[in-house]
């Protein structure tokens, strides 16, 4: 039991492009529930049942626009703050909302001219945003999409989808094992072209262990079709 609990509690979930936290709000949830759940069971097999130790601690961002950084950072302690007093938990207000360091404001792919460094986490999970290759130069500019494929050459391809990159560097974490499986969204143009090249190099070091091909999504209010992709070691 307690080595499970002590497994709960230093679980950790990294959404690389978290925007306002909305996969981070239901991953700290679920492991809240988890933990109640057993805290649940513990009772009925006569031990102490303990106060929760999973916190906002255990899910990790990175947001490069520092509104929705922010707004993140609120999602997940309002997120706490209505579970613990959903399941009849007091909180102590001195202060109720603490700073939440965990949620990074800058870049996931680059750090000037080198490669982005991602936290350790358990798990990564989100939704990329979705750049088509005519798309990135008029988005991102000139310098910043050279910079990009330059690092990335050899593990990317040119003219990949921006949303791949995530990909691949969820799929390097788990390589050096800072990561142990990964859930991404991704347009469904990910199975074709260049794009499935980088699903191709996922299964030479990992498993796609949970693929929807093709599912309706809603992105900025437009109705559009994605794939859900999870990868990595399912048996852990």
């Amino acid at each position: 039991l307690q080595g499970f609990l002590e497994r709960l509690r230093t679980f950790c979930v990294l959404d690389p492009a978290c925007g306002s936290g909305n996969f981070l709000y239901l991953a700290l949830r679920t492991l809240k529930d988890i933990e109640h759940q057993v805290m649940l069971e513990v009772e009925t097999l006569g031990l102490q049942r303990g106060f929760p130790t999973v916190g906002p601690e255990a899910v990790l961002g990175i947001e490069i626009n520092p509104y929705a950084a922010e707004l993140a950072r609120l999602t997940v302690w309002i997120g706490e703050i209505q579970w613990m007093l959903g399941h009849g938990y007091s909180l102590n207000d001195q202060p109720i909302l603490k700073p939440l360091n965990a949620i990074e404001c800058r870049d996931a792919l680059l750090d000037g001219d080198q490669e982005a460094v991602w936290p350790v986490a358990d798990a990564i999970v989100g939704n990329p945003p979705f750049l088509g290759d005519k798309k990135q130069l008029a988005e991102l500019g000139d310098d910043y999409v050279d910079t990009l494929r330059q690092i990335y050459a050899g593990r990317v391809p040119g003219g990949a989808d921006l949303v791949c990159y995530w990909f691949e560097k969820a799929r390097a974490q788990m390589e050096v094992g800072q990561a142990q499986r990964a859930g991404l969204v991704a347009t469904n143009s990910i199975r074709g072209g260049q794009n499935r090249k980088v699903l191709e190099r996922i299964q030479k070091t990992s498993t796609i262990f949970h693929p929807w091909s093709d599912e309706p999504w809603i992105n900025e209010g437009a109705a559009v079709r994605v794939s859900l992709v999870g990868f990595g070691n399912p048996l852990l």
